[in-house]
């Protein structure tokens, strides 16, 4: 669907051994790619990782070349299995140290300076050179560097850094979505909807089937960047179909 050259992809990172061992049900991919997609980027890829150093340095390697954003929820806590910030710094070889900006954000936070512990201090800590993302629930703030978005995981805090960052790609593009509910099996439809998807560039189509106790048929959902293209698909595959919405 998405052409590097006017359209803009993304993948999400979620970062934390408690999502791995099934201890902490993640509640952000949801959101945040409904986000992503309703602000015209394509989330292209998610990857669940521990917090292992040497993963989280190996996968933004692989991912950063290859998308136009990385987005990456955990691990940017004050406890010391908190090493996103640093491992991302040995990714991108820059220098791990404190961001003024986000120490004044955790001191405004933080208004008795006993409570700004030097644990705490920690969550100030950034490669050089990042731009802080702000936390208007906790005070602690995430961070852009380069093409990367670093996030809470809590996910109230995720919902607000998101916020913040899609005022910072202020993206106009827009994604067409079209469905429609038919009684039959996908095998029967199958062939049509591959043709379809063959016959027009830039449309995605895909099939779901319905359940309710019992089958009920399949939904079929096309999205687009494209609007004439997506109406003449869809008007194509409900004459293919010969099926009256």
């Amino acid at each position: 669907m998405s052409n590097k050259k006017n359209f803009k992809n993304a993948a999400l990172l979620i970062i934390g051994n408690e999502i791995l061992s099934g201890r902490t049900q993640d509640k952000n991919i949801n959101y945040l790619a409904k986000q992503l997609f309703s602000h015209g980027v394509s989330l292209e890829e998610i990857r669940i990782i521990p917090d292992n150093k040497s993963v989280i340095v190996k996968t933004i390697r692989s991912l950063k070349n290859n998308f136009n954003y990385i987005i990456s929820t955990g691990g940017i806590g004050a406890t010391h299995d908190d090493i996103t910030a640093e491992s991302i710094s040995v990714a991108l070889k820059r220098e791990y140290c404190l961001n003024k900006k986000a120490l004044s954000e955790l001191e405004k936070y933080y208004k008795n300076k006993i409570d700004l512990t030097d644990a705490r201090k920690k969550m100030a800590y950034m490669p050089k050179g990042s731009k802080i993302i702000l936390n208007k629930v906790s005070g602690a703030p995430g961070f852009q560097i380069e093409n990367i978005y670093v996030f809470a995981g809590i996910p109230i805090i995720a919902q607000a850094m998101m916020k913040e960052f899609l005022k910072k790609i202020k993206s106009n593009t827009k994604i067409y979505v079209k469905s429609l509910k038919t009684h039959f099996y996908e095998s029967i439809i199958a062939e049509r909807l591959k043709n379809t998807e063959l016959m027009f560039k830039g449309v995605r189509v895909g099939s779901y089937p319905i359940f309710d106790g019992e089958f009920k048929g399949v939904e079929i959902v096309m999205n687009s960047y494209s609007k004439k293209n997506i109406t003449s698909a869809f008007t194509y595959l409900k004459k293919e179909l010969n099926k009256k919405i």
